[in-house]
């Protein structure tokens, strides 16, 4: 399966798509993966790159995985406007997907916003979505695992590998429940990159990508 990610941080951190990779690995399922990112950006900016249609049009992916400005979400008009938008431009054989991400740690009713405007681009388009925002905080009030990172707004290691294990799920529509997740999840948090990829930390109390 050749995967393309669309995104900002909340792919690229912690490196969900090589999670992705791993999870669908693990399960039979051989797995190439590319991701176009840029931090704080939506799918809005991403209509605006080369790199987006030529990836799109001649790529050749089996699937696209869609994901939109979180923190602050701008709300169902942005994500819809786009989100339609960047449907028109993928060829019939890829599969688009809808990454729906998590409301910030101290906005839990931003969840159901969220959650709504990635359904509605669903129905227009015609896309899956891969629920992650809705699992997210299921896992969360059943589980002591730590799903954000120090900002509260992206996610651990942990946040990331559950995040990783609903698209992935998702891709081969492989039905699991919440603590199916979770343990998917346990799993993928061990995944190891090279060290050579920058990733987010906290460095001296500040924010940063080293």
């Amino acid at each position: 399966m050749k995967i393309l990610f669309i995104g900002n941080s909340h792919t690229f951190v912690h490196y969900v798509p090589l999670r992705v990779k791993t999870f669908l690995e693990n399960n039979g399922v051989e797995a190439q993966v590319t991701m176009l990112t840029h931090p704080g950006v939506g799918l809005d900016w991403h209509l605006q790159q080369s790199q987006t249609y030529f990836n799109l049009l001649y790529g050749d992916y089996d699937a696209v995985v869609l994901q939109h400005n979180a923190h602050p979400f701008p709300g169902k008009e942005s994500l819809v406007s786009a989100g339609v938008k960047m449907a028109s431009l993928t060829p019939e054989n890829t599969r688009v997907y809808l990454y729906m991400t998590w409301s910030e740690k101290n906005n839990p009713e931003g969840q159901k916003v969220m959650s709504e405007a990635y359904e509605e681009l669903a129905k227009e388009t015609g896309a899956g979505i891969c629920p992650v925002g809705k699992i997210w905080w299921q896992i969360k009030e059943k589980y002591p695992d730590e799903l954000y990172f120090a900002d509260g707004e992206h996610s651990s290691v942990f946040g990331a590998s559950l995040s990783a294990s609903v698209i992935a799920s998702t891709l081969i529509d492989k039905e699991m429940d919440i603590d199916t997740y979770y343990q998917e999840a346990k799993k993928l948090e061990e995944t190891s990159y090279d060290q050579r990829l920058i990733d987010l930390v906290l460095k001296d109390g500040e924010f940063a990508l080293i």
